[in-house]
């Protein structure tokens, strides 16, 4: 196989329950006309979707696409009729010409297609919220009504559908009560709650699991090239998905350690200038998915806290770090790690439904502040 078809093939990994029953009913013909693959971020639900799409694209019929015929190329490319990617996209600034602003998601769609686990970075050129809205989904329905030339199935991806406005929803929820013949549509999302319930009961849902560290440490090795021992490393901090070992190999993880330590000592320090200073220099130098990213390995400090707390120095994921997570236990003797946890978990989950940064790491931080102010009154009840 040549470098260029190895590319037009997508590796799902891990998933075998989930490759097991779509793939039945691909050989037996049975392929809903609608799926909602839905599970934690970064778990191989895009990757899944690629690959069902190009089984179904593919001129040699081969299960996940034989990356060698013409559909499979012209798919990758974003170039075969019978294929469609929509992704959630950040609005047109009016100093980028259309040109311009069209080039820019042409080229992160194409990043999209040939590595579906990352996520999609669209700054510096634009910078507002992605959004899925109205127009993709009217532009998509008019394309529904069009005959493919030659026959064929017509497979449309939507990736992270729970970013679709109200206004796209509802139009997609008019073209799932009347499927059209020839057409199978795939949704992804890692919140399905955020979705209409009338748009999730007419898909057919599919459930994706966290990866296992083995299974993610292979993804790094063989997939990736990253070495064994760096491999494993960030398969066991990154929680079972793929798309944060990813994140955190290669965009600097200890810089992002780095501000997540500094967020917990300011805030249990409990200096309200120091921590809104803070907050406001976070705000200013990251975005959504730098902060989530941040939150996420503070989140795993924090249970590395939890455990050296309880003497559980076994189950410390940091492990080049042991020193610094005794200082911390040691200096913050009565620090509430329980609470803390629940504390980043909930501002992960806020990042998640979009609420305005600041606030989210401003209320954090004065949590925080409040699981060392928990042991202070304690102490003084007692």
């Amino acid at each position: 196989m040549s470098p260029e078809e190895h590319q037009n093939r997508v590796r799902v990994y891990g998933q075998d329950r989930v490759k097991k029953m779509l793939f039945t009913s691909f050989d037996k013909q049975r392929l809903a006309h609608a799926y909602l693959f839905y599970g934690p971020r970064g778990v191989g639900k895009n990757a899944m979707a690629l690959s069902v799409a190009s089984s179904l694209i593919c001129r040699n019929e081969m299960r996940e696409g034989c990356g060698s015929c013409d559909a499979c190329q012209n798919m990758a490319r974003l170039e075969h009729p019978g294929f469609r990617l929509i992704l959630p996209v950040p609005t047109r600034p009016r100093q980028i010409k259309e040109a311009k602003y069209t080039e820019i998601l042409r080229e992160r769609a194409l990043q999209w297609m040939s590595d579906p686990y990352r996520e999609i970075d669209y700054s510096p050129e634009l910078t507002t919220l992605p959004i899925i809205g109205i127009e993709q989904i009217r532009a998509m329905k008019k394309e529904v009504l069009l005959k493919l030339a030659g026959g064929g199935t017509r497979v449309f991806i939507l990736a992270q559908a729970e970013e679709m406005n109200p206004a796209a929803s509802n139009s997609l929820l008019k073209l799932l009560e009347e499927p059209p013949a020839g057409t199978i549509l795939i949704l992804t999302t890692s919140i399905p709650g955020r979705l209409l319930k009338t748009i999730t009961s007419r898909c057919q849902l599919i459930r994706f699991d966290p990866l296992s560290e083995t299974q993610i440490a292979q993804a790094l090795t063989e997939g990736w090239s990253y070495p064994s021992e760096r491999a494993a490393f960030y398969a066991r901090i990154a929680g079972g998905s793929l798309q944060r070992a990813l994140s955190m190999v290669d965009e600097g993880y200890e810089d992002r350690r780095r501000t997540a330590i500094r967020l917990l000592e300011k805030s249990c320090a409990g200096d309200p200038i120091e921590r809104l200073d803070l907050v406001e220099d976070l705000t200013r130098k990251s975005d959504k998915v730098e902060v989530r990213e941040i939150l996420h390995v503070l989140l795993i400090w924090m249970r590395d806290i939890y455990h050296v707390q309880l003497d559980a120095r076994d189950r410390v994921l940091n492990i080049d770090s042991v020193d610094a997570l005794n200082r911390f236990a040691s200096t913050w003797s009565g620090f509430d790690s329980g609470a803390g946890l629940r504390c980043v978990e909930r501002a992960i989950d806020y990042t998640e439904k979009n609420v305005y940064l600041p606030d989210v790491l401003f209320f954090l931080s004065h949590d925080l502040f409040a699981c060392v102010q928990k042991d202070r009154q304690r102490w003084r009840k007692s």
